[in-house]
């Protein structure tokens, strides 16, 4: 980054890839237009939904839509990163609820030219009612657990992260696709730290997360094989994590 590159603020790109999201994608998209700092541009990827998702958020201001038909989070991300022009891409989920001032502290993080990539903090969606954020230790207790039984820190969660759009292009080619073979935020963030970006985490980048979704016996049983397959295919973080899935696939 040159001097006069670090003295402008960014552009941002929002991407949010979707399936099936019309009861909730117009609250998502309210919230990222209610911003003290508008973003640049809001990219929808619609992952082949059946209802009204596309037609909804085709209605918002700075939004384009794009469809992707490939069924998965891994080729929905793929698609929104890779049409994204501007100098940072964030991305959030459809159910992820942004601060007022997110855009704002994105802006201002990454007038530094000292970040490349952050993942930001997160309350409870289900536990924070109105414009309240709330049970955000509960988040970083959670952060700490899977950076430590991973091996990868500091995480980028999709829910919300950003990334310099140059940090995706030259990370790009160690990401993975196939929902069913990667965690796909750990491949993003593991592809960046192998390509020798500065990673961080910044707790005043705030959204609202349903976070209580993911605590299912099914979903984590899933999530810590995806986790130690990510692992294994760049021999990074844990090693007796990948390791052990090395030998399930032999």
């Amino acid at each position: 980054m040159t001097a006069t590159e670090e003295s402008r603020p960014p552009s941002i790109s929002v991407v949010i890839p979707v399936y099936n999201e019309a009861p909730i994608i117009a609250r998502c998209l309210t919230a990222l237009l209610l911003q003290t700092d508008l973003p640049d541009e809001i990219i929808v990827v619609d992952n082949a939904s059946t209802d009204d998702t596309a037609a909804i958020a085709s209605r918002f201001a700075r939004v384009r839509v794009l469809r992707e038909e490939r069924q998965g989070i891994t080729y929905a991300r793929q698609t929104g990163f890779d049409a994204a022009r501007c100098d940072v891409i964030a991305r959030i989920d459809a159910d992820t609820l942004v601060r007022s001032d997110w855009i704002e502290q994105i802006r201002a993080d990454f007038c530094s030219s000292h970040v490349d990539a952050q993942g930001g903090g997160a309350a409870i969606a289900e536990l924070s009612p109105g414009q309240r954020f709330w049970f955000s230790w509960w988040y970083r207790g959670f952060r700490l657990w899977h950076q430590r039984s991973i091996g990868v820190r500091p995480m980028l969660y999709g829910f919300n992260s950003a990334l310099r759009r140059d940090a995706w292009l030259a990370a790009r080619r160690l990401v993975s696709m196939g929902d069913d073979r990667v965690s796909e935020d750990v491949d993003v963030t593991i592809a960046l730290l192998r390509t020798g970006h500065a990673l961080r985490f910044s707790p005043n980048m705030m959204v609202k997360a349903r976070l209580f979704r993911s605590i299912d016996r099914e979903k984590l049983a899933r999530y810590y094989a995806t986790d130690s397959l990510t692992l294994a295919r760049h021999r990074f973080g844990n090693r007796k994590r990948w390791a052990q899935a090395e030998e399930l696939m032999s």
